[in-house]
């Protein structure tokens, strides 16, 4: 998929997202954002929150209910800034492309 293509399904994702999660960014990272995809490649989403709401297991399956109706490719993950030990939000945010 080309990466125009793959930032209209971001795109479309986000939207889809927005309207049932209060996320305060999102982001397409990995290959497609690097320019190094593949044809294997997944579609990366992460959804950043200030508190994830709810239950985190129910909220995940919401995020991948929703790439049913966007695209199969799309893997989302749901992260937050104040438990982001790991560095991995900051590392999205400098490589990724913000939807």
């Amino acid at each position: 998929m080309d990466q125009e293509k793959v930032l209209n399904i971001a795109k479309e994702y986000a939207a889809a997202v927005r309207k049932v999660v209060d996320a305060t960014a999102i982001f397409l990272y990995g290959s497609y954002a690097k320019g190094t995809a593949t044809k294997d490649s997944d579609i990366d989403i992460a959804v950043v929150v200030d508190k994830i709401p709810g239950d985190y297991l129910n909220t995940m399956t919401t995020l991948w209910r929703l790439t049913r109706s966007v695209n199969h490719d799309i893997e989302p993950v749901l992260l937050t800034a104040a438990d982001d030990e790991s560095g991995f939000l900051n590392t999205v945010q400098k490589t990724g492309i913000a939807v």
